[in-house]
């Protein structure tokens, strides 16, 4: 939790000086080229990440290192082919794609390879139990080389544009992506190593890809509200909802973080059918989380204002699409961690389904309130669409799984329907 505070600490740090140096229109471009490059790491991602939580933890479980040799060897070539695919169609493709100047275009292609093999070793680190450094890399390393970036361009009187900062990003990422792969090679090094197994490597794309599928259709619902203000009103309207959802994050931050701790235990559990034992972790997870929710909540609805305004003067209108984000959260944070059962107990399809249900629902609000409200219509839709997928999630997992991943933390349910 202190990485993650800390990690939270320098990404805001970042922002605001990013939106400081930029102002509002070159911000708001740098944060769709930002979320473009987010949707399209998960397909780069194949699944990978999501199916390591799972395999990973059972065969560390297990003692099993053949399987889990090979399975890291898979993944990680499979994403790194994807991703190189990905960059080359982006490239090809241009504005059609990516509607933003072609330099930061450019770096927000070449930014897809590094996020997705940072998420894919940052999991493996988790499931190995290096619940620090699988956060270190990725949100605390990352945004301080940018941040070191961007100091040394201001000191040298380097003007930051777009392109520059998009560049200064994909930089960071690719030096976070290095010195994570070394603590890795260090933490999965045997004294007696086993040749790596294949032999469940159809299982393996088996479970990958619906994760695949769920999980393009997860990220596309976190940035689809910037990428069609982008498309239907303007870089400003993006800018403002972009710095309202990174103060609204603050809301599921502990859920988030206990989250990064509580899946490979929750992967493990069910691999050995401890029903008590996910309960456990699930309410504590839970209770925790919506605690802090409801704290940070209220701290932002009181100093939302002078918070905004630290990205400057133009982001303080943005106070009400925050307050509307911020129910969201607080639902978000109230259901546990639900998407998390539901993909490590083998209900990635019906995940997938409800995430689909809910990004149809969010892309038809987009679209009928954004022309009419600009950024607060995109919070509702949001906001919304947040909402509807937590609780059907949680209405799912406590009827199926058994399993009462909210904050109330009922008991456990021993003969669960079976879907």
């Amino acid at each position: 939790m202190a990485v993650r505070i800390i990690g939270l600490g320098l990404s805001y740090a970042a922002n605001i000086m990013l939106s400081r140096l930029l102002g509002l229109q070159a911000y708001g471009e740098y944060a769709i080229a930002l979320s473009w490059a987010l949707v399209l790491t998960l397909p780069a991602k194949a699944g990978f990440d999501n199916s390591a939580l799972r395999y990973s933890s059972v065969y560390l479980d297990r003692d099993d290192l053949p399987k889990l040799r090979g399975f890291i060897r898979f993944a990680a070539a499979t994403v790194t082919l994807i991703s190189v695919a990905i960059v080359l169609l982006a490239l090809v493709a241009g504005s059609r794609l990516i509607p933003v100047g072609e330099q930061t275009r450019i770096w927000a292609a070449l930014l897809v390879p590094p996020l997705a093999l940072l998420s894919l070793f940052s999991v493996l680190l988790r499931t190995a139990r290096r619940i620090v450094a699988a956060q270190f890399y990725e949100q605390v390393l990352r945004p301080a080389l940018f941040i070191a970036g961007l100091g040394v361009a201001f000191f040298a009187g380097v003007r930051v544009s777009a392109p520059s900062a998009m560049a200064l990003t994909t930089i960071a990422a690719g030096a976070a992506l290095l010195a994570l792969l070394i603590q890795l090679s260090r933490v999965l090094r045997s004294a007696n190593p086993a040749a790596p197994r294949y032999d469940e490597w159809r299982q393996w794309i088996a479970v990958s890809v619906p994760m695949l599928m769920l999980g393009v259709v997860q990220e596309l619902m976190n940035q689809i509200d910037i990428i069609l203000l982008g498309q239907i009103a303007d870089a400003r309207q993006a800018a403002l909802f972009a710095a309202s959802w990174r103060l609204a994050s603050l809301v599921p931050f502990a859920l988030i973080g206990l989250a990064m701790m509580s899946g490979p235990l929750i992967a493990a559990a069910h691999d050995r059918g401890s029903t008590d034992e996910m309960h456990r972790v699930s309410s504590i997870v839970a209770r925790a989380g919506f605690a802090f929710a409801l704290i940070g909540a209220l701290a932002l609805f009181a100093f939302g204002k002078p918070l905004l305004g630290l990205f400057g003067p133009e982001f303080v209108a943005a106070y009400p699409v925050l307050l509307i984000l911020l129910l969201g959260g607080i639902v978000n944070a109230f259901t546990g961690v639900v998407a998390y059962f539901m993909l490590l107990t083998g209900h990635e399809r019906q995940a997938l389904a409800i995430f689909a249900g809910a990004l149809v629902l969010s892309v038809a609000l987009n679209l009928w309130l954004i022309p009419r409200f600009g950024a607060p219509g995109a919070a509702i839709a949001s906001s919304s669409a947040l909402g509807t997928w937590n609780l059907a999630m949680w209405v799912y997992v406590r009827r199926v799984v058994g399993i009462d991943a909210s904050a109330l933390a009922l008991a456990p349910i021993r003969h669960p329907i079976k879907d």
